[in-house]
C-alpha cells in the first residue's frame, strides 16, 4: 500500500493528487461502523449532507459559529468512527521500518520534484502574459498620449465608412 496519494498528470498542463487507496481504507472503516451502528452512522452522513448544503449555498448557523466548521467538525467524528485516517508507519527498529520510511521519503522527494516543476512552469507562463498584457497597456498608453498630443488630428475614417450623399453614388 502506498501510504502518500498518488500524483499523475491529467493533461500536460494539469497535475492530479489522487488519494483514492488512503479513502479505500476510511470507506471500508465507515462501512464496518455502518454495519456496527448503521442508525448513528445514517444521522451523522444525513447531517453531513444538510451542513454541506448549507455550506454551498452560504447560509450560516447564527450564533452556533460558522457552518462550514460545523461540517469540518462533523467529518472528523465520521472519521474517527470509521477508525480514523492515520497509517502508522512501523514502530520497530528494523531493516523493514528503515525502508519504509525511505521509500516513502524518495516517493515524497518525486512528487516534489514534479510539482516544483510544474509550479515553474506556471510561473513561466504566468511571467508570459504579464509581459504580454504590460506590452499591451503601453502600447494602448503611448496611443492616447499621442491622441492628447494631437488633439486635432484624428484617423480618417476607411472610405467604405465615409459618409456619402446618395446621388454621388
Amino acid at each position: 500500500m502506498s501510504y502518500l496519494p498518488t500524483l499523475r498528470r491529467e493533461h500536460p498542463d494539469r497535475m492530479v493528487l489522487d488519494a483514492s487507496t488512503q479513502a479505500a481504507t476510511v470507506l471500508i472503516g465507515l462501512a464496518n461502523a455502518w454495519f456496527a451502528n448503521p442508525e448513528a452512522i445514517d444521522a451523522l452522513l444525513v447531517e453531513d449532507a444538510r451542513l454541506d448544503e448549507c455550506v454551498r449555498e452560504g447560509i450560516q448557523l447564527g450564533v452556533l459559529g460558522s457552518t462550514e466548521h460545523a461540517r469540518d467538525q462533523l467529518v472528523d467524528r465520521l472519521v474517527t468512527e470509521a477508525g480514523g485516517a492515520e497509517f502508522h508507519l512501523s514502530p520497530k527498529r528494523d531493516r523493514y521500518a528503515a525502508h519504509q520510511a525511505r521509500r516513502i521519503a524518495k516517493e515524497a522527494r518525486r512528487m516534489a520534484a514534479a510539482l516544483d516543476g510544474h509550479a515553474n512552469a506556471i510561473d513561466v507562463e504566468v511571467e508570459a502574459a504579464e509581459r504580454e498584457r504590460s506590452a499591451r497597456q503601453e502600447a494602448e498608453l503611448m496611443r492616447l498620449r499621442a491622441q492628447l498630443a494631437n488633439p486635432g488630428h484624428q484617423p480618417a475614417l476607411p472610405p467604405a465608412l465615409a459618409l456619402q450623399h446618395p446621388a454621388d453614388r
